[in-house]
C-alpha cells in the first residue's frame, strides 16, 4: 500500500518538478561535481531491502516510518503536516551516517523533492521551522549533506545560488553539522 501511493503521488508531479531536477542537476553539473547526483540518490543506492531495515531500526523506537510516510503523501496534492513532523522528529535517533541513516537521508531528500514541487518549498519550511531547534538542524543537515560532494573551490558558488533560490531552505546563520554528532566531522 506505501508503494502504490508513493508511485501514485510520485506521478502527479507536474513539469514544474522536472524543471526543478533539471536546474539543480544542471547547477550541480556546473559546479564541477564529481560524480552525477542525475539519479536522484545524493546518499547512495537505495533499495527496498534499505527501507526495510531502516524500517526495522524504527520499531525499535516504536515508530512506523512507512505508515508515517504513507501519511505524509495521503491525499491528492495535500500533504499530513502532522506526519511529515514526527518522521523530522524521528532523525534524533541516529547518531552515525550509517546506511540507516544515509537511507532516512534519502528519503528526506526525496520529500523536499516531491513537496517542494506540489506546495513549494517555502511551505516544506514552514513544517520544518515549527520542529526544535535540535530537528532543524538535523533535517537541514540531511538536506546540505549532498553538497558536500560539490569540490570546496566550487561549494561557495553552489551554496550562494541555492541561497537566492531558496533563501528559507538554508537561512542566513545557518552552519553546517552544528552540534550534531553525525555530521560534526564532514565540515
Amino acid at each position: 500500500m506505501f508503494d502504490e501511493k508513493m508511485f501514485a503521488f510520485q506521478h502527479e508531479l507536474s513539469s514544474r518538478c522536472m524543471k526543478l531536477l533539471v536546474a539543480f542537476v544542471a547547477l550541480l553539473a556546473a559546479c564541477g561535481l564529481v560524480r552525477a547526483q542525475d539519479d536522484g540518490m545524493p546518499f547512495g543506492p537505495i533499495g527496498d531491502a534499505d527501507i526495510d531495515r531502516l524500517q526495522e531500526f524504527a520499531k525499535k523506537f516504536d515508530f512506523d516510518l512507512k505508515g508515517e510516510m504513507a501519511r505524509v503523501y495521503c491525499c491528492e496534492k495535500k500533504v499530513d503536516e502532522d506526519a511529515l513532523a514526527r518522521v523530522f522528529i524521528f532523525s534524533r535517533q541516529f547518531n552515525v551516517l550509517d546506511k540507516n541513516a544515509r537511507t532516512y537521508g534519502q528519503i528526506i531528500y526525496s520529500s523536499l523533492l516531491r513537496i517542494g514541487e506540489v506546495a513549494g518549498v517555502d511551505y516544506y519550511v514552514k513544517i520544518l521551522d515549527r520542529q526544535p531547534p535540535d530537528v532543524q538542524q538535523r533535517v537541514r543537515d540531511f538536506l546540505y549533506y549532498p553538497n558536500l560532494k560539490i569540490p570546496k573551490e566550487h561549494r561557495k558558488k553552489a551554496e550562494e545560488e541555492t541561497s537566492r533560490a531558496y533563501p528559507t531552505l538554508f537561512p542566513k546563520g545557518f552552519q553546517f553539522g552544528r552540534n550534531d554528532p553525525i555530521f560534526a566531522k564532514k565540515t
